[in-house]
C-alpha cells in the first residue's frame, strides 16, 4: 500500500502534538484516551507546539522558515527543519501542560471566579493520595483485619481494585490496635469498596501525629 505525499506530510506533521500527547499522558492520571480523543488532543498539542516553536525561533533566530511553513500548509512540500524544532519544543509543552493539569490550575481559577466545584478528571481516591500534604497513612483493611501504618510510597487503580504501595510500615489488629509486626514495604491491592484510608491529624505548630482524629477518604 503506497503513502501519498500528503498523507505522508499529515503524519509527520501530528509528530509534535504526539510527543506532547505522550508526555502529558504517561505523567498525568486520567481515564484512558480512545483513538479519537488522542488525535484530537495531539492536533491540539501539535498546534501549540508549531506556535510556541514559532515565537521563539523568530525571537532568538529571526527564523523566516515558520512563515513558510503557515504558507505551504496545504501543499505537498515536507518542512523537516520546522517539525524537528516544533518536535523538540513539543515536550516543554507536555510537561507544562501535565504541571497545569498536576497542581489544577484551571480548576483553581474557576472556583476563585465561582464557575464550578470539579477538582480535576481523576477520581476521589486519586486525588486524596495525590495531595501534597498526604504521605503518612492508616489503611485499614477491614476484611481481613488489620491496619497498615506507613509512608505512601506509589498507588494506582482501575475499575475494580486500589493499588498502594507503603514503606516503613507497622501493621495492627484492626479491632484490638496491637502491633503486630513491621515491614520496610508492601504492596496492597484491594477492590474499591475494600480499603478505609485515613490521613493522620497533626498539630500544625510541631508536626506531631495525634492518632485519635483522622480524615477518611474511601
Amino acid at each position: 500500500m503506497e503513502i501519498s505525499e500528503l498523507t505522508l506530510k499529515l503524519i509527520l506533521l501530528l509528530i509534535p502534538g504526539s510527543i506532547a500527547c505522550i508526555v502529558y499522558e504517561r505523567l498525568t492520571i486520567h481515564k484512558s484516551w480512545n483513538s479519537f480523543k488522542f488525535i484530537t488532543n495531539a492536533i491540539l498539542f501539535g498546534g501549540i507546539s508549531y506556535l510556541v516553536a514559532q515565537l521563539i525561533f523568530n525571537v532568538c533566530t529571526d527564523d523566516k522558515n515558520f512563515e513558510l511553513f503557515w504558507e505551504n500548509l496545504p501543499t505537498k512540500e515536507i518542512p523537516y527543519n520546522v517539525i524537528i524544532k516544533a518536535a523538540v519544543v513539543s515536550v516543554f509543552v507536555g510537561l507544562t501542560a501535565t504541571g497545569i493539569d498536576q497542581y489544577k490550575i484551571i480548576n483553581s481559577i474557576g472556583k476563585k471566579l465561582k464557575l464550578t466545584n470539579k477538582y480535576g478528571d481523576e477520581n476521589l481516591y486519586s486525588y486524596f493520595l495525590n495531595a501534597q500534604d498526604v504521605d503518612e497513612v492508616y489503611v485499614r483493611d477491614i476484611e481481613n483485619k488489620l491496619t497498615y501504618h506507613g509512608l505512601v510510597n506509589s498507588f494506582s487503580e482501575n475499575d475494580i481494585t486500589n493499588e498502594i504501595v507503603l514503606i516503613d510500615v507497622i501493621v495492627y489488629d484492626y479491632e484490638s490496635s496491637d502491633e503486630l509486626y513491621r515491614l520496610d514495604k508492601i504492596y496492597l491491592s484491594r477492590s474499591r469498596n475494600n480499603l478505609i484510608i485515613e490521613l493522620p491529624y497533626k498539630i500544625p505548630n510541631n508536626g506531631k501525629t495525634i492518632e485519635s482524629k483522622t480524615e477518611t477518604s474511601k
